[in-house]
Order: structure tokens, then C-alpha cells, then sequence
């Protein structure tokens, strides 16, 4: 059928161009062969590279493992290095700042300063909103402020939290508290925020974490758990400590992992209920060699996670390469394997209480020996 032989159809029967008890067939045909008479080859080209770029755009993208992450209930099993790492939007987003070049004047560098300053407290504070939302689509990880009944019971009812579900929940409950604190000092002091923060590093966000405030806080810890060691020593070899181990043992576990203030240190107490914190502490540490094992590996991890991991086992970070930092991590799971193997409910009780055991003594080592 011929151009003219068309129209005269059309014109003849225009319902065939209506979306009546056919579908739209001519108009489409009588449109790409005017298209294709008027505008020539060349345009014809354009109209199939077009088609071809839509095509390739439609057809399914691999997902990564931010987009397999984000995903609220995907539909494949989850790679090892997924299920152990949490949402990259966990940690703080990178800061660039601007170089001042030597003709520039010193409003303009601090005007971009702080714009830079501003950009990443912005993107820090939507950090936190984007990990409750992923926590509150996460199949196996509840919401931090649902009672424990609604938690106990979503969790029978999903699949066992991994490592990326816990953590994501720890990190979100830690930021979700200090945000109201933290938005009220971003609204009063503005750009000097940066300047407040070093003074008050325990008050921000893991997402709104500045370089130089991570390294103040890793300078005190790494300080405050020199200071343990040398009164561990100290307190081991004292007649009166002999009598109550226990005691000086729950104290050095809470000073070295700071799971209580600087505060109680300078006057000479281990902290309100060091005891019951200093066993969560080796449970909790216990429970995630065992998920990394399970998981991968160390090799698994991303760099910053490996940093984190070793943080959280009193392992000094400050002047050591990450290579250097995985080597140690790898040696702490080789250490704090347990040697009972099991499937009935008494071995891995067992194999569990050992793994305990193996982790508590070892925080008691110096970080050299690791």
C-alpha cells in the first residue's frame, strides 16, 4: 500500500484511526512512512539510534550492593559481601574541601569552606533518614522504636538478622538519638559547627562525622586504652585485686572498648553496671567473629568496615595501613575460633561459651600481641 493509497483510506474511514474495536495500526504506519518520505535517511538513523539507546536503557542494569542493600525485600540471595557490610549511607559521606590558591582572597576560600562544610552536614543529616527508612523496609531487621513485642515478633517472622541488618540498626539508633542535640547546634552556630564539634565529639552522628573529629576520637580511645592496659597490670599484681578479678578485668574491658565515660576514670571508678556491659560487650563481639566467618571472611569487608571491625575489638587504627588492619582481623578470628564443632543445641552452646571465653581473654592482651 502506497502513501496516496493510505490517505485515501483514512479519509474514507477515519474510525480506523480511533482506538475503536481495533487498536491504533494506520496512524502509527501512516506516520512513520511521512516521517521517513520528509525528513530523509538521515533522520531515519537519528530515529534508530534513538530506539536502540531506549532499548539499552529498558533492559535490566546488574545491581550493585548499595541498590541490592536498599532493596527492601530482593528477591535472590544476598552476596556474602552484602549480608555482612551495612549501607555505605551508614558511614559519613566524603568531605572535599577547597585549596586556597594564592591570588584567591580569604572571603572567598571561607565562603567555599563553609559551603563545603554545609554540603556535608546536609548530606550527613539525610543519611540518617535514608537509613530508617532502609531499616524500616528491611525484612529482618525492625524498627528501633517499635516495642519488644512488635520486634520479637517480626523478627520470628523474618529470616535471621545478618551482620549488615545489625549493625544498620545500631548505627541508626545511635545517630536517631543525638539528631535532635545535633540539628539544634547546626541551626545555632552555622558554619562554625566544624569548630564545635571538636570540642564536643561524642555529640555528632556517625554520618556527620568530620576526618579531623574521627581522629580526635580515635587519639583519646587509643590513649584511654593505654592507660587501662598499665593499670590492668598494675591491678593484677596488687594483693587486693587477687580477691575480686572479675572486677578489674569488667573495668579494663569498659575503658578499653569506651563503653563508659572518661569521667569515671579520673576518679578512679569503672562506671556504673561495667559488669553487665563488659558481657554484652564479649557476647555482641563473640556473635560477629562468628558472622564474619560465616559471611566471607575478612576479605568480605569493605576498607572502612575492616577499620570499624578492629575499632570495636580494641585494636589501634591510628598510623596502620588497612592491609595491616585485615592481617590483624584475620588473626583475631583465627584466635577466637572455637575448637568444638556441633550441630545439636549443647556443642554450639559450648562452642559459643568458648568463643566467649577466647574473646575476653584476648581484649586482656596488649594490641601488639595481636
Amino acid at each position: 500500500m502506497n502513501l496516496n493509497t493510505g490517505l485515501r483510506i483514512a479519509r474514507a474511514h477515519p474510525r480506523l484511526l480511533h482506538h475503536g474495536s481495533g487498536s491504533y495500526v494506520l496512524a502509527p504506519l501512516l506516520a512513520n512512512r511521512i516521517s521517513t518520505k520528509q525528513l530523509g535517511p538521515r533522520t531515519s538513523r537519528t530515529a534508530s539510534r534513538r530506539a536502540a539507546s531506549t532499548a539499552s536503557q529498558t533492559k535490566e542494569a546488574p545491581k550493585s550492593v548499595s541498590e541490592l542493600v536498599s532493596s527492601s525485600r530482593p528477591s535472590t540471595p544476598l552476596s556474602p559481601s552484602t549480608t555482612l557490610n551495612p549501607p555505605a549511607s551508614t558511614r559519613p559521606p566524603p568531605l572535599e574541601l577547597p585549596t586556597r590558591d594564592p591570588g584567591s582572597s580569604l572571603f572567598s576560600y571561607l565562603f567555599r569552606l563553609g559551603k563545603a562544610y554545609t554540603s556535608f552536614y546536609k548530606s550527613g543529616l539525610r543519611a540518617i533518614f535514608v537509613n530508617r527508612r532502609l531499616l524500616s523496609h528491611s525484612p529482618s531487621a525492625p524498627p528501633p522504636s517499635s516495642s519488644t513485642l512488635a520486634a520479637s515478633a517480626s523478627a520470628s517472622a523474618s529470616t535471621f538478622p545478618t551482620r549488615s541488618d545489625i549493625l544498620l540498626r545500631a548505627r541508626v539508633r545511635h545517630d536517631l538519638s543525638r539528631l535532635p542535640l545535633f540539628g539544634l547546634l547546626v541551626l545555632i552556630c552555622g558554619e562554625f559547627t566544624p569548630l564545635i564539634v571538636l570540642v564536643f565529639p561524642r555529640l555528632t552522628p556517625y554520618t556527620c562525622r568530620i576526618p579531623k573529629q574521627t581522629d580526635v576520637l580515635r587519639r583519646s580511645s587509643e590513649a584511654r586504652r593505654a592507660a587501662s592496659f598499665r593499670a590492668l597490670q598494675y591491678g593484677l599484681s596488687s594483693d587486693v585485686s587477687r580477691a575480686k578479678p572479675d572486677s578489674v578485668v569488667n573495668g579494663h574491658i569498659c575503658r578499653s572498648l569506651g563503653l563508659t565515660s572518661a569521667l569515671w576514670d579520673k576518679i578512679g571508678l569503672d562506671g556504673p553496671f561495667a559488669g553487665m556491659r563488659a558481657r554484652r560487650a564479649v557476647q555482641r563481639i563473640a556473635a560477629d567473629d562468628a558472622m564474619i566467618r560465616e559471611g566471607g571472611g575478612v576479605d568480605a569487608l569493605v576498607d572502612e568496615e575492616v577499620v570499624l571491625a578492629c575499632e570495636e575489638r580494641g585494636i589501634d587504627v591510628l598510623g596502620k595501613s588497612v592491609d595491616e588492619l585485615r592481617s590483624r582481623l584475620e588473626e583475631w578470628l583465627r584466635r577466637t575460633a572455637p575448637e568444638s564443632r556441633g550441630d545439636d543445641a549443647a556443642s554450639k552452646e559450648s562452642a559459643q561459651k568458648e568463643a566467649q571465653d577466647k574473646v575476653r581473654m584476648l581484649l586482656l592482651e596488649p594490641d601488639g600481641r595481636i
